[in-house]
């Protein structure tokens, strides 16, 4: 069985590299709106979300992964504009698993996808 990764990334550019990456490595990748995080990771049970901290209904999406015990242990892997340090702060706060900046997910996105370990 493939891993499985959810995305909720609205941007067109990275969502695209996201998901062509995945195709490359042979992850199954399913992408969903931040309101559909939490009901869809309970119900594909993912190795891994990806989330695009700068829309704001994701920190909320990710609120829920962690109140469901079904999702709480979930990696969540988000990233950010490297000068945003409030929106990193929040982040980690709402039990994001690692807040990188846009660069740092770029760089590390094909280990990210394969299951490099935490």
């Amino acid at each position: 069985m493939s891993r499985k990764i959810l995305v909720a990334v609205p941007d067109l550019f990275f969502n695209t590299r996201i998901v062509a990456t995945a195709r490359q490595l042979g992850v199954e990748v399913e992408t969903c709106a931040p309101d559909q995080l939490a009901e869809r990771c309970a119900v594909a049970q993912p190795a891994l979300a990806i989330v695009d901290l700068q829309v704001p209904d994701n920190l909320e999406a990710v609120r829920a992964l962690r109140r469901a015990a079904a999702t709480r242990a979930l990696r969540v892997v988000g990233f950010y504009s490297h000068v945003d340090h409030a929106t990193r702060a929040a982040a980690l706060e709402a039990g994001v698993t690692e807040v990188l900046p846009r660069s740092a997910f770029t760089t590390r996105l094909a280990l990210l996808l394969a299951g490099e370990p935490r």
